[in-house]
């Protein structure tokens, strides 16, 4: 799927990673994922109160590695983006962080419960907009452009590299595969959500006045979680890993992300997974984020149109 060569960093003097840059890189994405909190809620129940101590101790203890060993330097950038997610709690797989705090506090919950859920669907997911414009801001403060962490539109037509996980043996256009994926991601979301709530033609019916949210709110999610988990990782792994090992961190990031996410368990680990993957691939092989974006938003329109039926 990938040739040797996806190895070598960008930029740097054209030797393969260090096996020790590449262990860490691993063990600090995992340190952030919610493995553990996963692990522990299938084998026991709840989350234990000392987790979120230890996984801030090991994130803090990686950014520092990276100022004590220079063949770690190069990976510095990326422990500092995991950091700010686990300190902004984006995603929810631990009871804990910013974004969490607000939301479970007295002033937010009686909001809440008293506005419409319109309104509050909106303003949770602006709420959730917090990771990705701090991360941007870091970006540019260390001096990246857009285009350097694929801030852009891209070349959507630019060939997508043959693949066997794809079924593929020459380049097509990214237009061609990009749109034929993004059909059967939405569809079988789709039926997915039709075969497990069951929903009736009035719950479609009533549905109808809040499309223009779910539409709004399936936008901003398509986005965060593009550039968050995404496009802002990539930015800073591919110069200091290559492709391959930078696609495959961020993949496996994607897929533990949605254990309890929807379809969950260990489906929805491996559809958000090849899903994770194939986007990643959108983004270095078009250097933009069109079709990253896009073929995540359709299914989420599915999804949050299914959310609304259910208030």
């Amino acid at each position: 799927m990938q040739n040797s060569s996806q190895n070598v960093p960008d930029g740097e003097s054209g030797e393969p990673p260090s096996k020790n840059r590449i262990i860490f890189a691993w063990a600090a994405m995992l340190i952030t994922s919610n493995i553990a909190i996963i692990i522990w809620r299938e084998l026991f129940s709840g989350e234990p109160s000392w987790w979120p101590w230890i996984h801030a101790g090991g994130l803090v203890i990686a950014c520092v590695l990276t100022f004590m060993h220079d063949e770690l330097k190069p990976v510095r950038k990326f422990s500092f983006i995991l950091l700010i997610i686990f300190l902004l709690g984006f995603g929810g797989g631990w009871k804990w962080g910013l974004i969490y705090v607000i939301r479970s506090s007295a002033t937010w919950t009686h909001w809440e419960s008293h506005a419409p859920w319109a309104v509050s669907a909106v303003a949770t997911h602006l709420l959730r907009l917090l990771p990705a414009g701090v991360i941007m801001l870091f970006l540019i403060l260390t001096g990246l452009k857009r285009s350097d962490f694929f801030l852009v539109k891209g070349k959507i037509d630019a060939p997508v590299e043959p693949s066997r996980l794809l079924g593929m043996k020459k380049p097509e256009p990214w237009t061609r595969t990009g749109s034929i994926f993004a059909v059967i991601f939405a569809v079988f979301t789709v039926i997915f959500l039709v075969l497990t709530w069951k929903p009736s033609l009035s719950d479609f019916i009533d549905v109808i006045p809040l499309l223009p949210v779910t539409l709004l709110i399936a936008a901003m999610n398509a986005f965060n979680e593009e550039f968050t988990l995404r496009a802002g990782p990539l930015s800073v792994l591919v110069p200091a890993l290559g492709k391959h090992q930078s696609l495959m961190i961020t993949t496996v990031y994607f897929g533990l992300g949605h254990f309890y996410g929807v379809p969950n368990g260990i489906p929805g680990v491996l559809l958000s997974g090849f899903l994770g993957w194939f986007l990643g691939k959108s983004l270095l092989e078009t250097k933009g984020f069109f079709w990253a974006w896009f073929i995540h938003f359709l299914p989420d329109v599915a999804i949050f149109t299914f959310y609304a039926m259910n208030i």
